[in-house]
This record gives structure tokens, sequence and C-alpha cells, in this order.
């Protein structure tokens, strides 16, 4: 499944480190042993083509006298390479031994069975980070055949964001819409722009755990103490074929950490926002662990908008010659009230006011994981994991979501390549306190490949095939319905290395999605109350093309990414359903068949040693193709991002700023284009960020510096405000 990337030490300032689960990356050019492992050598040799096995090992270190070739079936992974692949490789055999080998590479293949690891020659070179949502392989994030950005936990602490959600929002070819500010209670995240339904199409994966509940609510970030976070991996690329149904979009894969490092985050803000972050790292011979903590509270932007959220997870992995063995614990909590929306004058009046259907809300939750891996003849991997998640959200009515899955994996060698084979077994299930309830049970197997044809030119393929079974209670007592469904998606990329600087991706995919708990049901227009069940909705299905040409120079890189989106039978939300039970109902139905088109430009720029620009601007045109209102733009998708960030370093001060422009969108659930538009705005913030010591550094931000009254979301009932000027503060010791 996921292999989570591993550091020994702390991370060094600009440089980004990735290995293998069972693999530090080294410190100080040495080579550190694997958790488990039986011995590391340093040698010198050379690497055979296409196998990446060692031959004419000359010299050894520690002082082994070994010559002679090195173990065979070993997985070697690039560390420092020069020109000509002339470099330092680590080799992993059967996860129990480890070399560090000083080898010239024959066959740059070797990159699609290694793993790329940190520079450790070169304080500030930034180097290919590696990746798992593109292929299910571990791979360097330059090889992809689908695009995926990779954003490390520097990165993260570094631009101040206060939740996963609001980083989110800063990456090109993302939208991010939180109804109550910035406290990250109901973000919908959306990529790829597919508007209203966009949360509903991008699976959230926490070390490759989907945290999607099986009802229509949004992402569930809240799972994570930031401070657990390793690296996000955005794939921006259907990923139905690797992770099931929900991925039309993309998918988030959030990486968590299991280092042995301490640290500690406090953050103070506006509103009476306050938070607390702490992560504390342990290990032995063969046992690994981490706990990270996180406490936040805000008083929010707006009447009765407070909030107060808690979260821990504990990580464990355990390696001897049976295998590796790892086991994680997250539980979150959260209390917040909901001001609910405002008319447009209530909000151009006063956009701090509350609405008329302010409402509490509690929602908690639990999820476990166990996963085993074991290394077979060769370079074959076999592994397995289990996973438990319960959610409870007590909104209007009380909903628990379950989900229990059984995930087992292979992974071989096929010919120059690789391949793995997968399945899924899970039962999902939604409860409310009136006896209404929803089961979803679904089975899957899939198939995925990666193949170099040349050693500039490598192919992947997939494919997926996905039952589900669906049953409905409409209360206590009530007869049970049913209803099933088969769908099958397959995926094929290519990735061409043009030169040393420039590279191509392009590929074509099909996916699709199962209907939500919730979105089998009719709903009270007013208060969203559950009424009665809604089985006819069938399962939509998407066709995706894309093409990406990325350049790189000694100054930064330039990158342009068009996707192309169709999507048939889109369930989307319909405001007006009839009476349901004497109440005037919404619903939700496969409403019309969309098309969308996006390019993205983005660039990066070295201007000096201490300045750089940052800049991305998205094109995007998403449109209804069927239904009475063919050729309006589809709900909550904008014509045009921009982005813009810059950094200067002055001493020991490194000042950032950056603009936010999102011009106009049609209003949720507006098909027609009836009622007006969410107005086009800029948001421009402020910060500075100071490093005392290589333990102590503190930050401070501005956001909406100029104080503009703005809303990213409204409905036919009306809108809901965004927060206004808000001031951070953050603190960051390690120990």
């Amino acid at each position: 499944m996921v292999h989570t990337p591993q550091f020994n030490g702390k991370q060094e300032e600009g440089v980004a480190r990735s290995t293998p689960s069972n693999l530090r990356c080294p410190r100080n050019g040495q080579a550190d042993e694997p958790s488990g492992s039986a011995s590391v050598t340093k040698a010198t040799g050379r690497l055979e083509q296409a196998t990446g096995k060692a031959t004419e090992v000359v010299s050894a270190s520690p002082d082994t006298g070994q010559q002679g070739d090195l173990p065979q079936g070993g997985l070697y992974y690039p560390s420092t390479v020069g020109e000509g692949g002339e470099g330092v490789y680590l080799l992993v055999f059967l996860m129990k031994k480890s070399f560090a080998v000083r080898a010239r590479v024959v066959a740059p293949a070797l990159s699609l069975v290694g793993l790329a690891c940190a520079s450790v020659l070169a304080q500030t070179q930034e180097v290919n980070p590696v990746v798992i949502s593109a292929s299910r392989m571990p791979q360097p994030q330059s090889q992809a055949s689908v695009v995926v950005d990779v954003i490390s936990r520097q990165q993260i602490e570094q631009s101040g964001a206060s939740n996963i959600s609001e980083f989110l929002d800063s990456v090109p070819g993302m939208s991010v819409n939180r109804l109550y500010g910035r406290a990250g209670v109901d973000a919908s995240v959306d990529v790829g722009y597919l508007g209203q339904s966009g949360s509903q199409n991008v699976l959230i994966l926490i070390d490759g755990q989907r945290v999607n509940g099986a009802d229509s609510s949004g992402s569930k970030f809240a799972l994570l103490p930031m401070s657990a976070i390793q690296q996000i991996e955005i794939r921006k690329a259907n990923g139905g074929v690797l992770f099931g149904d929900r991925a039309q979009g993309g998918v988030v894969n959030i990486i968590t950490r299991n280092d042995a490092s301490k640290s500690v985050n406090l953050s103070l803000g506006s509103y009476g926002y306050q938070k607390q972050d702490a992560y504390i790292g342990f290990q032995s011979d063969q046992l690994r662990g981490s706990v990270s903590l996180m406490n936040a509270k805000s008083d929010g932007y707006r009447e009765f908008s407070e909030s107060d959220q808690r979260s821990a997870q504990l990580r464990l992995a355990h390696g001897s010659d049976l295998g590796k063995f790892s086991f994680f614990l997250r539980a979150f909590d959260e209390d917040a009230n909901l001001p609910s929306y405002l008319t447009r004058s209530q909000f151009e009046s006063n956009p701090k006011r509350i609405g008329a259907y302010p409402i509490a809300t509690q929602r908690s939750g639990t999820a476990t994981g166990l996963k085993y891996e074991r290394a077979l003849e060769g370079n074959d991997l076999f592994s397995i994991d289990a996973y438990r998640q319960e959610l409870k959200d007590k909104t209007y009515n009380t909903i628990t979501n379950t989900r229990t899955s059984i995930n087992p994996e292979y992974k071989t060698a096929l010919g120059n390549g690789q391949l793995i084979l997968g399945g899924e077994w899970a039962d999902m299930q939604a409860n409310t306190d009136l006896g209404k309830q929803v089961k979803q049970q679904t089975q899957s197997v899939f198939a995925q490949t990666i193949h170099p044809l040349t050693s500039t030119l490598s192919v992947d393929a997939g494919l997926r095939s996905q039952n589900a079974d669906n049953s409905f209670q409409t209360g206590s007592g009530a007869v049970s319905t049913s209803a099933n469904a088969r769908k099958t998606g397959a995926s094929v990329g290519l990735f061409a290395k043009l030169s040393d600087t420039a590279s191509l991706r392009t590929g074509a995919l099909t996916g699709f999605r199962f209907p939500n708990a919730d979105e089998l049901y009719s709903f009270n227009r007013q208060t969203y109350a559950l009424l009665e069940i809604n089985p006819s909705v069938s399962p939509m299905s998407t066709k995706e093309f894309f093409l990406q040409y990325e350049q790189r120079h000694n100054a930064g890189q330039f990158s342009a990414h068009y996707r192309r989106i169709e999507a048939t039978g889109e369930i989307a939300y319909q405001y007006d359903c009839g009476v349901v039970g004497g109440v005037n109902a919404s619903c939700n139905s496969n409403l019309y068949d969309t098309k969308r088109s996006v390019l993205s430009l983005s660039s990066y720029w070295r201007i000096s040693p201490d300045s750089s620009f940052k800049g991305s601007v998205d094109f995007v045109d998403a449109s209804l193709s069927t239904g009475t209102y063919a050729g309006k733009r589809i709900p909550l998708t904008p014509q045009q991002v921009v982005r813009l960030s810059y950094e200067k370093k002055v001493q020991n001060y490194t000042w950032m700023s950056s603009a936010n422009y999102r011009n106009n969108m049609v209003q949720a659930s507006d098909q027609g284009e009836l009622n007006p538009k969410i107005p086009s705005r800029t948001i421009f913030d402020l910060g500075v960020r100071r490093q005392f010591s290589q333990d102590v550094s503190a930050s401070l931000w501005v956001r909406n510096v100029m104080n503009k009254s703005y809303y990213d979301y409204a409905t036919y009932n009306g809108v809901y405000p965004a927060d206004g000027r808000s001031v951070f503060a953050n603190v960051k010791v390690s120990f």
C-alpha cells in the first residue's frame, strides 16, 4: 500500500527527504540502518542495466573487506547522483539488509524500482520527492505519468496556514470553499474545478486509507493533527482505477510522520484563535512510534461561530525478519456553532451577524488501522491492511457513519517493470437517530503496471472493477429495499523525458462514483432534515484526457497542464423535488451531463539567492452539456483563478506576500444562472518569518490585509461570509 516517508533526525533547511518506510535518508553522507535491519554497508561498484543489480564491487565501508557482487534481489534508491548517473545509491535487500553503493548507473530505468533520497551534499538543493498516489508504487515525482503536486511539512509550516484546507486553497488547480471561516469547519475541497459536486469527487486519503465518510459532508481533515503531517500528495487526475470511486477530480493523500524528532507549535490569532500542536517521536532497535496532539479554539469571525477542535494520533511500527507490522489510532472531537447564511442585504450591512437558522453541531470520530508487509523471494512484496473508521455528526439529525475495509496487495517484477495486484472489501453504513439507514458494501479488484519502454519513455496502465450493493431502510422496523451496481474504470499514461530539463505527461482515464448515503434521501428544503429514501440515483461515470509539459531551469521551473473531463449522469443537488411527506423537498439526482476544460499555467523563479516568486493562472471552461440548461456554467466554478506569491530574505527575516484572485461564480444549485453571481474578489496576505536558531522559529501573518468583505459560497437561501482581516502568530520549538 503506502510507504510512508521516514526521516532520521531533523530536516535540514531547504532539503526535502523522502525514503521508503523501512529506510531513513542519510545524514552527513552516511546511510542509517533501517528499522529491523541486520547490517549497513557502504561499497563501490557498478549497477547492471535494467535489473539494477550491483556488480564489480571493489571496496566497502565499514572495513568489511567485502569483494564481489552484492546480494541479488535488492532495490536501489538514488541518493546523490552526478553527471552520467555516478553517485551514491542505497540498496535495500529483502527489507533486512541495507547497503550504500557508489556506482555508475547504466540505465535510468532504475528509478522505476527505486526511490529518490535527498541529497545531503547540497544543503540548499530541493530534490525529487517520492510519490505514491501516482501509481500506488513509490516513484520519483519527476517520473510519474500523471501530475502530482507534493507539499512538504516545511512548506505547510512556513505558510502559516491554520489548517490543511486553508493551505490547499493556495495550490494551483484547486478550489476550497469554507462556509464558516478559517476554522476549517465545513470545508469543501475541489481538485479540477468540478464545482458544486467537487468535494464528492475528490478522494481524501491518510496514508493511503480513504477517510471520506459515507455521506456528502466535507473533508475529514479534523481527523489529523497538523503536526502529524510529513507531506501531502495532490494527484491532479482521475484516481478511480487505483483507489476506487469518489476520485474523479483527483486524490489528496496525506502522508504522516513517524520519525524520532520532537516539536511543539503554539499559535494565537484574531477572533480568539489559539492552537497548540505537538509531535513526539521515539524509536528503538525494532520499534518506531510517534504521538501527535492538537487543540484549537476560536470565537469565530461571525456571531455564534465559536469552534473547539481536538485531535490525536498514535503510530507504531515494528520490523523483524518476519516482516513489518504497523498500527495507528486517530481520534478527533469538534464542537462548533454554525451561524447559518445571510441574505445579500444582511451581508452588505453587517457580514458578522448571525443568520436565520443557527445551529450547534457536535462531531467526533475514531479511526484504527493495522498493516502487515513482508518481502518475498526476489523483489516481491505482499501487504494487507485492515481499517475501521467511525464518524458521528450531530447537527440537524444525529448521523453515524462507519466504514470497515480490508485491502490486500501484491507487488512483483514484470519484465523490466513492475506489476501491482490488489483488492478491497469495504462495508459502509450511515444511520440516523430517526431510524433511517443506508448500507453500502463494495468489492473491487485492480491491477496496475509500470513499464519502461526506453531509457526516456515509460508507460503505465491500470484496470479496476468495483461492485456496490446498497440497502435502504426508511425508519425503525420498516422493510428494507436494495439495489446494486457494477462499474469498471481503466487508465493509461505515458511519461517522456524530452531532455535533462524537460518532460511530457499524457494519459486517458475513466472513472465512476456511486451515490453517497445522503444522496439517496430527500431533504427538508429549509432545515435540511432527512425525509424519505430516494433510491433512483444511479452511479455517474467520467472520462478524462490530460497533457502536461514541464520545463526546469537553473532558476526554477514552468508547467503547463491541461485537463478535459466529461461526466455522464452527474449527481447534483436539485432544489425543487416537489412535496415529500407534506414538506417542500430537495434531493439529489442524475441531473445532467457535464464537460470541463482546465488549463493551469504555473511557474517558480529563484530571482536571487534571497528572493523567489511563484505564480499560477487557471483557465476554466465548465458547462452543462445536456438538459434544459445545456451550455450554462456549472455552479461554483470560476473562469479564472490567479495566485501570486513573493518571498524576500533580509538577514534573519523572511518577508512574504501573496495575492489570490478568483473571478465570479454561479451560486450553488443555480443551473439556469437565474440569480446574482458570486462576485469576483482579490485577497492579499502579508507575513514575516524569523529563524532564531535551528530549533526555534516564529512567524506572523496578516490575512485579508485590505479587510475585504466577500464570500465564496452562496445558495438559493443566501450567502456565507468569509473572514475579514485577521492576524495570526506562530512559534515552533524543536527538541
